[in-house]
């Protein structure tokens, strides 16, 4: 697969043109980074991002072993992500003229499909057998194509021109912490309480993502507003 992917980049790729921008590095533009209410807006936005992954990467660690637990088999656990990524390839057509339907609104995506990740986590918390975690795992996809596209979508109308790598790094860079953050969190509230705590733990964390995904353009906003009022 990778020598696969290798010749679609190597005779594909190089016929594309784009205009180049004047690149330059981090340390070079520190000051214009630092003082930026774009980038602010996008730590507030990722900070949000960061917490669905948290979530969302308990399906591979806390909530792998507690499916064992419960005698759903490996077999049938495995079967879930490979529900996951058939419905990412066949629904995701589906759910793109629903995205277009909130037009230049992009916190209308993000906002669904955290409200529809809690609901996943709500079945899953009760879920006692491989029918109930199927449902949970078909709602977590719908709203897994609703949240991953749209935050770099965002961190790219965010990025300064020349700066759409490093933007779009914040963006990735997250949701690794996530995906770090996740399994310890997830471990050390299932050893020291139980998994019913981590669930609930997980609702208050998707509500916290909603909020700052709410007010992530607020310091956008504050901007334009003192430059109007100076105007």
């Amino acid at each position: 697969m990778f020598i696969v992917f290798f010749l679609i980049a190597f005779f594909g790729y190089r016929k594309i043109n784009i205009d180049r921008g004047n690149y330059t590095s981090v340390i070079q533009e520190k000051k214009v980074v630092k003082s930026g209410t774009k980038l602010i807006a996008l730590l507030i936005l990722c900070s949000g991002y960061l917490l669905c992954w948290v979530g969302y990467v308990q399906w591979q660690s806390t909530i792998s072993t507690y499916t064992q637990e419960i005698n759903i088999s490996l077999g049938q656990y495995s079967m879930l992500w490979t529900i996951n990524g058939a419905l990412i390839v066949l629904g995701q057509p589906l759910i793109n003229p629903i995205v277009k339907r909130f037009g230049t609104n992009l916190k209308a995506p993000i906002i669904t499909g955290i409200i529809i990740f809690m609901i996943s986590f709500g079945i899953a918390g009760y879920a006692s057998n491989f029918k109930g975690f199927l449902a949970a795992m078909i709602i977590l996809t719908i709203g897994e194509m609703f949240v991953w596209p749209t935050v770099p979508t965002i961190a790219d109308s965010l990025a300064p021109k020349g700066k759409e790598g490093f933007f779009q790094g914040i963006v990735n860079s997250t949701a690794t912490g996530g995906r770090m953050i996740g399994p310890l969190l997830g471990g050390i509230l299932v050893d020291l309480y139980s998994m019913s705590i981590l669930f609930k733990v997980l609702l208050i964390l998707l509500v916290i993502s909603i909020v700052l995904s709410l007010i992530y353009d607020r310091p956008l906003k504050s901007k334009e507003e003192k430059q109007s009022i100076s105007m």
